[in-house]
């Protein structure tokens, strides 16, 4: 998947479920992510972290933190409302 890509689909879904292959174990994981960070919560996390050509900055809900993805290393991406059965965000 191309980082562009990856941005769209996350900025359409909201949050999303992306499974990726692990750089060091070549295992699949996932993270509950988000690019949305304007809310209170997201904010008082701190972040040292910068985006290169080849990677997305997204806060993972379930790791509690932010974190840079290859998106070359991206296998699906899955919007959490299909998990949780909430329909289709409207914007």
């Amino acid at each position: 998947m191309r980082k562009e890509e990856l941005k769209q689909l996350l900025i359409q879904y909201g949050d999303a479920i992306i499974t990726y292959k692990s750089v060091n174990s070549n295992k699949s994981k996932y993270n509950v992510c988000t690019l949305e960070f304007e809310n209170e919560y997201i904010q008082s996390k701190s972040n040292r972290a910068s985006e290169t050509e080849e990677t997305l900055l997204m806060f993972c809900w379930d790791c509690d933190s932010f974190r840079l993805m290859k998106a070359e290393n991206v296998t699906s991406i899955v919007p959490l409302s299909a998990i949780l059965k909430n329909g289709e965000r409207n914007e």
